[in-house]
């Protein structure tokens, strides 16, 4: 592939997204769960209902819905009973993504899923390339530290404060650099947070190996997850195809940090970088200024 051209890749990937659902009579979570899954039947996928598992979505199953006990209910009303819901696709490329989330969204949203401060969208990116080249997770690291405070800038504020996805510190910026073979790298893994906005330690399970982006919020809105999967794709294939120097200060949270970004990793051209950049990738990168300029102005919200 050209390092000039930046295109949607095939590289697998797979969704969590957490939300909350009302029960209706004297229900549990677990009725909740069914019910989904019924409807998903309906609808031509195949789904099942589980407990909360960290095992990968079995062969032959779309969409798990599984029982998530970190999550809390909306306060508006009391004597409402919520389901506490995490749906997870199976691993898939981005286009078959865009084939079975849709109908899926649909379906959570008309059974009344609400997301609040505690939900969130998970992207993980398969990274098979670690094994022989263990740089791979520097670049990204060096990437991730770059550019931290303007990627929190594109999500809610309060994500920034969320215990289940803390950016970085300072000596997370280098703690990759030495590690020249697989094995040295997982002895390092040893010391990450899975509760980090960009969580690196499934790259240790030969059964997964993926990279985990934590800090965007839940939502149930397609158009907010596509270009949310397509940028930390971009983010991913970038540090895989190119070196990513370690700089000491990361890029501030401004508008001129935000064109860094989406130059650099592929999601605006620019002819000394991308020079050619996949429609969709631009329209995700021009979705991210509207994001930024939302939540980075006086009085913005979180939604």
């Amino acid at each position: 592939m050209n390092q000039r051209f930046a295109v949607i890749s095939d590289r697998i990937l797979g969704l969590e997204l957490e939300c909350v659902i009302p029960v209706v009579g004297r229900g549990e979570t677990r009725d909740v769960q069914e019910l989904l899954v019924h409807l998903l039947h309906n609808q031509g996928m195949t789904a099942m209902a589980r407990p909360y598992c960290r095992s990968a979505v079995p062969s032959g199953v779309d969409l798990c819905v599984e029982h998530d006990s970190s999550l809390r209910g909306e306060q508006r009303y009391s004597g409402i009973t919520w389901g506490q819901i995490e749906v997870k696709t199976r691993p898939l490329t981005f286009r078959e993504l865009e084939q079975l989330l849709p109908p899926a969204l649909e379906i959570i949203r008309y059974v009344g899923a609400r997301i609040t401060p505690s939900c969130g969208c998970h992207v993980h990116h398969d990274l098979p390339e670690v094994v022989e080249r263990p740089e791979v997770v520097r670049n990204l690291q060096h990437f991730w530290w770059r550019f931290h405070k303007v990627i929190y800038g594109l999500v809610a504020p309060s994500r920034a404060s969320n215990s289940f996805c803390r950016p970085p510190r300072p000596e997370h910026a280098t703690l990759f650099d030495n590690c020249r073979i697989y094995e040295q790298l997982c002895q390092r893994l040893t010391r990450c947070d899975r509760y980090a906005g960009l969580n690196f330690t499934n790259l240790t399970d030969p059964n997964r190996r993926t990279i985990e982006w934590r800090l965007h919020g839940g939502t149930t809105d397609w158009i907010k997850i596509k270009a949310w999967v397509l940028a930390t794709q971009r983010w991913v294939e970038h540090s895989v195809a190119r070196s990513c120097h370690y700089r000491p200060e990361p890029v501030t949270n401004s508008r001129r940090g935000l064109n860094a970004l989406l130059i650099v990793s592929g999601l605006r051209p620019n002819s000394r970088v991308y020079c050619k950049v996949d429609k969709d990738l631009r329209l995700a990168g021009r979705y991210l200024l509207r994001r930024w300029k939302h939540f980075n102005q006086q009085g913005a919200s979180d939604a």
